[in-house]
């Protein structure tokens, strides 16, 4: 799903918009370079977790995972 993204100084992502409704990162887990592509696993303030794949060449961002809720 191709998504909005609010990124922060040096290309990590700040916030994102799913729907109509903008999540703040609170912490990048993981930040991973797939070939073309950078993958990068998000903390929500909810406590989700979300991985969004973002092409450099294109601009684009895409929803790829999301997780569960952390206790």
């Amino acid at each position: 799903m191709k998504i909005q993204v609010q990124c922060r100084h040096g290309g990590e992502p700040r916030t994102f918009r799913l729907g109509e409704r903008w999540l703040h990162v609170i912490s990048v887990l993981d930040r991973v370079a797939e070939n073309s592509l950078q993958r990068f696993r998000l903390l929500v303030a909810d406590g989700r977790e979300f991985v969004l794949r973002h092409d450099p060449d294109s601009g684009d961002w895409r929803l790829a995972r999301v997780h569960a809720r952390r206790a």
